[in-house]
């Protein structure tokens, strides 16, 4: 069911006036949620974008390191988290 609101109701009179006929609803909601996914997906293209960089750095096994700063974090306790110790085997 669709609630028909007074602004719902004026999107539908201004198609229904570009189309000359009063519009299918199903046709509006389809319409509606295509627009919907392309704006969610192109939103999050730039995420996937940045995941697959990462992932092809960790394959290519060129991310930047820092031994000696990872070991400081480990020794002065830096990696624990507020629910608890960081998952260290070394502990």
């Amino acid at each position: 069911m669709i609630t028909l609101t007074p602004e719902r109701a004026e999107l539908i009179d201004q198609v229904a006036a570009l189309e000359g006929r009063r519009p299918d609803l199903g046709g509006l909601v389809e319409d509606g949620a295509r627009a919907r996914i392309d704006r969610i997906r192109a939103a999050s293209e730039p995420v996937q974008a940045a995941r697959r960089r990462l992932a092809a750095c960790v394959r290519d096994r060129a991310v930047d390191q820092d031994p000696e700063a990872a070991d400081r974090v480990k020794h002065l306790g830096l990696a624990e988290t507020a629910s608890g110790p960081a998952a260290d085997p070394d502990r």
